[in-house]
């Protein structure tokens, strides 16, 4: 782990290292925020496993996120600017483009991705494959080594059953959603910047998982709660 995370608060140290084993950790964004957890892993090491408990436990919308560094690149851009573009042709769009969400900022979406491998790419199995290859561009973007871009045509296709985030420009200091706050964490656990994040639902409410009943699902199966407040 780089030196300059060795102050973070233990509870971030500790899901850092949760990570780099391949374990999740759950992240709460704040009460002034979404007001939601997410039950997160690191790309690089997300098998099958991983994506049938976010499936099981978590029960939202499964996505990869991205660092911006990894974005820019390849060459990815946000879904609103596609919008934006494809709105001199398809005029419809112009009136449905988001560029300021409820809660906050532009929203991370940008495209969603199929490995080149996969068959209907929404198995367990298809989307690892998914989520592990953009986790080997991030970490070639992160080693400055080797051509993501290349890596990025070679082994992704789209549209696909993945939805891909793009981390703020500023990072934390622009947006503090589960984007920005997964690939802080993966940068101080000493990971590529991308992880797969999904958020927890409440069956029993049709909402949401609250905060409480979230942190008695982390201590009932040994995983780390952190708070957005942690992350700085």
């Amino acid at each position: 782990m780089n030196e300059m995370y060795e102050a973070e608060p233990a509870v971030v140290l500790k899901a850092a290292a949760a990570l780099r084993e391949g374990r999740a950790v759950m992240i709460h964004d704040s009460a002034a925020r979404e007001n939601e957890v997410d039950l997160v892993y690191p790309a690089i090491h997300c098998g099958p496993e991983s994506i049938s408990h976010l499936r099981s436990a978590a029960g939202g919308l499964i996505c990869s996120a991205i660092g911006n560094d990894v974005a820019r690149a390849v060459g990815l851009p946000f879904m609103h600017d596609v919008l934006a573009w494809a709105a001199a042709s398809y005029p419809v769009l112009s009136s449905i483009i988001e560029t300021d969400t409820p809660y906050g900022g532009k929203p991370a979406f940008s495209i969603t991705l199929n490995h080149r491998n996969s068959f209907t790419g929404v198995t367990d199995a298809d989307r690892s494959a998914t989520v592990k290859a953009i986790g080997r561009v991030a970490e070639i973007v992160a080693g400055g080594k080797g051509d993501a871009g290349r890596q990025f045509a070679s082994t992704l296709k789209a549209p696909g059953h993945v939805p891909l985030l793009i981390e703020a420009p500023g990072g934390l200091a622009e947006r503090r959603g589960h984007t920005e706050l997964s690939i802080r964490l993966m940068r101080i656990a000493g990971l590529p910047p991308a992880s797969v994040v999904c958020e927890m639902l409440d069956a029993r409410t049709h909402r949401s998982l609250g905060l409480e009943d979230a942190g008695q699902y982390a201590r009932d199966n040994g995983l780390i709660l952190v708070e957005g407040s942690h992350l700085h």
